[in-house]
């Protein structure tokens, strides 16, 4: 119960703090630019929908002096393959001390997955 107690009186101490910056307080200045970097998916596979699955690679690095903050995978629209059945993400996540977002895939799409996947890094501009 102390520790409950403790908790809710450090959240509200927060808050009061928040309360006495003032309206608008926080602006572009204080904010620092976030920026999106895209990087190229490698797809090995040759043969589409043959059901032999080769990997495709990708990876989306910051600019020096920027920090790597989050990233992703994304299908662009209007993909002509339908892809659930014919790719899976084996492994996707950050490299932080090469500043970049890295996704490893299984693709049957016949080197399609460069053309209907892009990999992404969110950066921090310090």
């Amino acid at each position: 119960m102390v520790v409950a107690l403790i908790a809710l009186f450090i959240a509200l101490g927060g808050s009061a703090i928040a309360y006495t910056l003032g309206r608008n307080s926080v602006g572009a200045r204080e904010l620092a630019p976030i920026r999106l970097r895209a990087g190229k998916i490698f797809d090995r596979d040759t043969t589409a929908h043959d059901g032999s699955f080769a990997s495709a690679n990708g990876q989306a690095v910051c600019k020096p002096g920027e920090q790597l903050i989050g990233g992703g995978l994304r299908q662009h629209k209007g993909s002509e393959n339908f892809i659930i059945p014919y790719v899976s993400t084996v492994e996707e996540g950050p490299v932080l001390s090469k500043r970049e977002w890295v996704v490893k895939m299984n693709s049957d799409l016949g080197g399609a997955a460069r053309q209907d996947f892009t990999v992404f890094a969110m950066c921090l501009a310090k």
